[in-house]
């Protein structure tokens, strides 16, 4: 059986940053896919809750509208 060549150090330090650099490619494509997907659970209908509180909200902002436009 062959004897495996050892490679120069520059060219082990160029595989080795290649290697470092498509780990760290990986690793923000998988951050990335993670914040999409925790942005996509957030798109359905709000709870009961919110919508209650997205209601008030809109009151208060409607009257202080209107309070404004009688000034």
């Amino acid at each position: 059986m062959a004897e495996k060549k050892r490679l120069p150090p520059w060219e082990e330090a160029k595989l080795v940053f290649k290697m470092q650099e498509e780990t760290r490619k990986r690793k923000l494509l998988e951050e990335d896919m993670q914040r999409r997907r925790g942005r996509a659970k957030r798109v359905g209908p709000n709870t009961s809750d919110e919508l209650e509180e997205n209601r008030k909200r809109l009151r208060a902002l409607e009257k202080l509208i209107e309070e404004e436009d009688d000034r």
